[in-house]
């Protein structure tokens, strides 16, 4: 009997288990939202979204004229997480929830881009890449640690997904000889416009797309209506992100004043972002860690060889140009480089990844890989959402609540930590006093450390007027609630100051958040 014939007797006792795309996309959406929700209300609101929650507790207009003279972001994401917080309110959980909502919309679009690129190169294995390009858009680590926050990180992860989508589309059409649908210039006009308004380097990955786009929309032979509606759509993008350039061009006095700072020891960072963060790291994901390095190996290798310019090397530049020109401009101009902000890439880098396990030939080495990821990636998704909170601005609240006397004032340097302090603890009754002044202090002249002029920090000078203020001698206790002081107060002017004419007590530290009492003399 021939392997042919055995094979009908296998079927009838055993049934193939087959799997549509509707249960795939069903599967990895249900994971994604699980992955997501745990533990989204444990910790509590950090700095980065205690300027969220500012911002939308503004006026509309104040959102649209005053808050992007401070804030780096454009108000756009602010304005559709005003909206929200307006029908289901403000708590941590509710604003976060949103991000939550886009991240797990993100995942239809991250497996219809996957069976986009298996229609361009085929593998034979639709479902498959359009698994793994979902199961790690669904469980990444880096994915769910900006998906659990009320910032716009996962808004412009969304919208790069779907220019991703829309180039890609075009790019088969083209090859066609058609012009391209409106449907597929619809996505990537759309997709690039949210993507610049969701973060002030947008810029960065409209530029790539644009690029990604140029060689197959200017290829011979020429197309009328090819260049018409490219030219179309350009003047589109331009004309609804030219009100974001305005804003953006009012900040441009404070770029270089950022406490960011760029070293080459921070490519190191990619290691963790494009696989586990180092804070992740198990014995069971670094079997992710290292599979998922492998994959990156493999797709460069790939992508880049053989002629033409083809989907692979799309998704190659979506995937690192926005990378490379950050750490460009990090190196030559101002620092820029923050991984966070590189969010968006792991979606072409993920449909890459993807493209490699549907292409390896060996069946083995193919299941191997398609059952060690999901079986080591998970569990590090659910480490991830249930990491404790990296600012511990509870645990700072409740010790102020237990030892801060009737008569003591608390205060607070640089001024912006209030907004996560009184998020944590808004019915507490000690008095507050933000330094140098009421965020936003954008009318005193001191120094901006911070990048923004929010949030300046002292001179010697102005922390010796604060400290030997005739007005605060009838203060008991004065407890100082530092963050990162190291940045705003690198000489410590403010403490010693406030050692001239007082007595400092015992610091209590929370991380690099710091409590310390100057008592009176």
């Amino acid at each position: 009997m021939t392997s042919a014939t055995a094979l009908p007797s296998v079927d009838a006792r055993v049934p193939p288990i087959r799997i549509r795309l509707v249960h795939l996309v069903i599967g990895l959406v249900t994971l994604s939202v699980a992955v997501r929700v745990i533990g989204l209300g444990l910790r509590p609101l950090w700095l980065d979204e205690g300027y969220s929650v500012y911002a939308i507790e503004q006026t509309w207009h104040d959102l649209w004229t005053i808050v992007p003279s401070y804030e780096t972001h454009p108000p756009f994401y602010y304005s559709i997480l005003k909206l929200w917080s307006m029908v289901f309110g403000t708590s941590a959980t509710v604003v976060r929830s949103l991000s939550v909502l886009i991240s797990v919309v993100t995942i239809p679009v991250v497996i219809a881009t996957a069976l986009e690129v298996e229609k361009q190169e085929p593998s034979g294995r639709p479902l498959l890449r359009a698994g793994i390009a979902g199961l790690l858009a669904a469980c990444s680590p880096m994915l769910i640690y900006l998906d659990q926050q009320a910032r716009p990180y996962a808004l412009m992860v969304l919208a790069y997904a779907i220019a991703t989508r829309g180039l890609l589309k075009l790019l088969r059409e083209f090859r066609s000889g058609g012009a391209g649908s409106f449907g597929s210039w619809a996505l990537l006009t759309v997709g690039t416009v949210v993507t610049l308004w969701s973060h002030n380097l947008g810029v960065l990955y409209a530029f790539c797309l644009a690029a990604a786009l140029a060689p197959a929309w200017l290829a011979r032979p020429a197309n009328a209506s090819r260049i018409k509606h490219g030219l179309v759509a350009a003047t589109g993008i331009l004309l609804l992100y030219a009100p974001c350039l305005l804003i953006t061009a009012r900040q441009v006095g404070t770029w270089g004043t950022s406490w960011l700072t760029w070293e080459p020891s921070k490519l190191l960072e990619l290691f963790g972002f494009y696989s586990i963060p180092f804070e992740a790291l198990t014995i069971g994901s670094a079997v992710a860690a290292l599979i998922m390095l492998l994959l990156v190996k493999r797709a460069v290798q790939h992508d880049a060889a053989g002629p033409g310019w083809t989907s692979g090397r799309v998704l190659l530049l979506l995937w690192w140009g926005p990378t490379i020109l950050a750490i460009g401009i990090s190196a030559l101009y101002i620092p820029v480089f923050l991984a966070r902000t590189l969010a968006g890439t792991l979606i072409p880098a993920y449909v890459a990844l993807a493209g490699v396990v549907a292409r390896t030939v060996s069946p083995r080495e193919r299941l191997f890989l398609a059952a060690a990821l999901p079986i080591t990636l998970v569990p590090a998704a659910v480490q991830t959402a249930l990491q404790p909170a990296s600012e511990k601005w509870d645990q700072a609240a409740a010790y102020l609540e237990r030892v801060v006397g009737p008569a003591d004032q608390v205060w607070i340097y640089p001024n912006d930590s209030v907004l996560a302090l009184r998020k944590t603890a808004p019915s507490s009754a000690y008095r507050i006093r933000q330094l140098p002044a009421d965020f936003p202090a954008v009318t005193f002249k001191g120094i901006n450390r911070s990048g923004s002029p929010a949030t300046p920090s002292m001179t010697s000078n102005q922390a010796r007027l604060v400290a030997t203020d005739s007005a605060i001698r009838a203060i008991p206790t004065i407890w100082l609630v530092t963050r990162q002081i190291w940045i705003f107060d690198p000489n410590a002017d403010l403490e010693h100051a406030l050692m001239r004419s007082r007595r400092p007590g015992k610091a209590q530290k929370w991380g690099y958040i710091e409590v310390r009492p100057y008592y009176a003399k």
